[in-house]
């Protein structure tokens, strides 16, 4: 039988390091006040190499709208990387929302520049702490904390964050899901291009949203494109 160490990338202390320090830093060149909380859960405190990955947990700031949020969240993935190419040139980040298709995001990911410089990101989002405690095992609040290195804000700001109706909030997670992947440097060109067709369709005929009929035919303008959406989830949630 397979070991899991035989097919799953794992991180080596000095890329954990280099990613701390990089965090840090892009944390301080975003608007933070949209941010309530920001910091990193998990095996980063180890000094072995156990890690496969860096769980990057994020919670809005009070009354921030969630678009925001989202956008600031790109943006500190983009400061990231910038600053921990300056530690090596190879290194990139893949950063996934969902655990479940993890190891494929990172495998995709790593086909054009290989997994040598794969910095393999977990990046949690949560709007409200009835989510946070759906969507994590029992116990998980208590067992994160013995890990938790807070870069930013108040763990349990979680717990005062209003809940929004499930339809309004779902068409976030679903241009935020799509978002997170495409911005991927590496990620195949083709399938961003095809998913977002699909996204697009989707939000259109599932939350009636005004989408461009035209899928852009460039990455920049698909990216435009969910930057114009995320904006309009707003105007639509918050008015």
């Amino acid at each position: 039988m397979e070991r899991k160490e035989e097919y799953r990338h794992y991180i080596e202390p000095e890329v954990k390091k280099a990613f701390l320090k990089s965090l840090k830093i892009a944390i301080n060149k975003i608007d933070k006040k949209k941010f309530g909380f920001i910091g990193i859960i998990g095996s980063m405190k180890q000094k072995e190499s156990t890690s496969h990955d860096i769980d990057v947990i994020v919670f809005p700031n009070l009354n921030v709208k969630i678009g925001e949020v989202i956008l600031e969240i790109e943006k500190l993935y983009e400061m990231t990387e910038i600053e921990l190419k300056k530690h090596h040139e190879r290194y990139y980040i893949a950063a996934s929302p969902k655990k479940a298709i993890q190891e494929l995001i990172y495998y995709l990911s790593s086909i054009e520049e290989g997994a040598a410089g794969l910095v393999p990101v977990h990046s949690l989002f949560f709007t409200n702490y009835d989510d946070f405690v759906n969507f994590n095992p029992k116990g998980f609040m208590k067992e994160i904390k013995k890990n938790l290195i807070t870069l930013h804000g108040n763990f349990d700001i979680i717990k005062k964050l209003p809940k929004l109706p499930q339809k309004k909030l779902d068409p976030y997670f679903f241009v935020l899901d799509f978002e997170m992947t495409s911005r991927i440097k590496t990620f195949p060109r083709h399938l961003i291009r095809a998913s977002a067709e699909s996204l697009f369709a989707y939000l259109k005929s599932k939350y009636n949203i005004k989408v461009n009929d035209k899928i852009p035919s460039s990455i920049s303008e698909v990216h435009k494109e969910c930057i114009r959406l995320i904006k309009l989830l707003d105007e639509r949630t918050y008015s």
